[in-house]
């Protein structure tokens, strides 16, 4: 296995691709593998509306057991692997780094914060703004060329965390009922136009922008 954020050289056509199910639900997909996070933010139910995936991934520590187990396998001989908070995984070509994320006011433990490395294109997955980040945080996490940050908390802390973590690409998104014209009001603000949403967004080493472009994802049941 080799080491997280050290991949095997193949050839330049490789493209990551993005999905947003809901919620802080997204599918990455790559050459060979897929992770899944936090399935059960979509506001789905039914198994088979899930796509599939090597891996899934929890960020909410209150989650009670079993969520994985509304995404399907993406190989029949096993169920995806579940990785439910801080450490490193390695499944099918996903490496994944889940960090402590900063706690909630009240005290209570965050978010896990998660750096994906798949295809050889890094995202750091930020889904809670609720508490800053420290740079000891940041460090853990890396070079992030795609962030996908929760907006819900407002345009300043988007607008702090792009500047910090300076990623190609930033896709902002929303958890709570009321955060859509939260989250909409960040990809403006960091776009200066209004941004049209996509179904998916595709990544390779050799497209990322410069300087930092804003993506919009509409939620979709990817396949």
């Amino acid at each position: 296995m080799l080491p997280y954020g050290v991949r095997q050289a193949w050839g330049p056509a490789q493209r990551m691709e993005i999905t947003w199910i809901g919620g802080s639900c997204f599918r990455f997909r790559g050459r060979d593998g897929a992770l899944v996070t936090d399935p059960q933010t979509s506001g789905r139910s039914r198994r088979s509306t899930f796509p599939k995936a090597d891996l899934v991934a929890i960020t909410n520590p209150d989650v009670p057991p079993g969520a994985e187990r509304l995404v399907l396998p993406n190989h029949q001989s096993r169920e995806p692997y579940l990785a439910a908070g801080p450490g490193e995984y390695d499944v099918s070509g996903v490496y994944l780094n889940g960090i402590a994320g900063p706690r909630a006011p009240s005290g209570r433990l965050g978010h896990t914060v998660y750096a994906l490395d798949i295809d050889r294109v890094t995202v750091s997955l930020i889904p809670s703004l609720a508490g800053e980040l420290t740079n000891e945080m940041l460090e853990e996490l890396g070079t992030a060329q795609v962030l996908i940050v929760n907006a819900d908390d407002g345009v300043e802390r988007v607008v702090n965390l792009v500047n910090r973590i300076e990623p190609n690409i930033v896709v902002p998104f929303g958890q709570s009922p009321n955060g859509r014209n939260s989250w909409l009001d960040a990809a403006k603000a960091l776009s200066e136009s209004d941004p049209t949403p996509e179904t998916s967004v595709n990544v390779s080493l050799s497209n990322l922008p410069e300087p930092v472009v804003t993506r919009v994802l509409a939620q979709r049941a990817a396949q």
